[in-house]
């Protein structure tokens, strides 16, 4: 069986399975497992992803208001590794390949069609049931309902050690300029972790806000965990932008995360982002593992 994933989350949950050796082809953002790197790569990205966030966010509201897609799907290589499965998603045209470009490149297949599966998580309960959809249709069930099993209980323990403590109103933000909170399951990540977001809701798409419509006075901790962002990039756009985050944030408690490894994909990583969160939202009952790779202080 050979299996495409366009996206970085499916690449894990693959992994997690223990089907990595049936990859052909990925996302050129599927950076995980590293080994993954070396596979070939059948998308590409129509923006310029060195930009600062402002004319990254720019560039790609042109692209969308011309009804275009933000990637491109390499359709010769794709039809050349001839997959049996490709796992794509329809949650989000700005993250990744969209199941609509996948479905439109298939066009150009003359023999078989591939088996196609389509992620689209929008709360906690959802990339649970993605991640057990993978493991139904690759044969994979018993590994899949194992790992949400212990993704469960795990997230259970966080919610036990934070029952009796005091709430904490988080202000998770997703995109640098314009500021963008972060939807869709990280609410509930926050609430498993003893806290309550604010400005963002669990299962709605994450919004852009104005910077007057913060409440700051209601915010205890902020955290920046832009999409596609590691920390040493989220820190360098901090500083560029237009936005003194420094001056506007001088009273808060501040702390940034990798957005892009543990709070953009919704795979099986979503137990380490609970656990980090655990650890900035509550330091006095989470030993802090503060390290450039999972969270620092801002």
């Amino acid at each position: 069986m050979k299996i495409v994933s366009l996206i970085p989350s499916a690449t894990e949950i693959i992994s997690a399975l223990n089907l990595y050796d049936n990859l052909v082809g990925v996302s050129h953002e599927c950076d995980y497992p590293k080994k993954a790197l070396k596979l070939p790569k059948l998308t590409t990205s129509r923006i310029k992803t060195k930009q600062v966030s402002l004319k990254i966010d720019y560039d790609i509201r042109e692209i969308l208001e011309q009804s275009l897609s933000v990637y491109e799907v390499k359709s010769n290589l794709l039809k050349k590794l001839d997959p049996d499965v490709i796992i794509t998603q329809s949650q989000c045209s700005v993250c990744a390949v969209s199941l609509k470009d996948v479905e439109k490149c298939l066009g150009d297949f003359i023999d078989k069609k591939p088996v196609l599966i389509d992620l689209k998580p929008n709360t906690f309960e959802d990339v649970l049931k993605d991640i057990k959809l993978v493991g139904k249709k690759l044969d994979k069930e018993e590994e899949s309902n194992f790992l949400v099993k212990n993704i469960k209980k795990e997230i259970n323990k966080i919610k036990a050690k934070t029952l009796n403590s005091k709430i904490k109103n988080v202000l998770c933000i997703e995109w640098i300029e314009p500021i963008m909170t972060a939807g869709n399951w990280i609410p509930q990540l926050v609430k498993f972790a003893g806290g309550k977001s604010v400005l963002a809701k669990s299962g709605k798409n994450s919004n852009f806000i104005k910077l007057e419509d913060i409440n700051f006075q209601e915010v205890d901790i902020v955290i920046f965990m832009p999409c596609g962002f590691d920390i040493n990039r989220s820190k360098k756009e901090i500083f560029k932008s237009n936005i003194d985050y420094f001056n506007v944030l001088k009273d808060k408690k501040k702390f940034l995360v990798d957005g892009n490894k543990y709070f953009n994909r919704p795979g099986p990583d979503i137990l380490e982002s609970t656990r980090i969160l655990a650890e900035i939202i509550h330091p006095d009952i989470f030993p802090a593992n503060q390290n450039i790779r999972r969270w620092v202080s801002l």
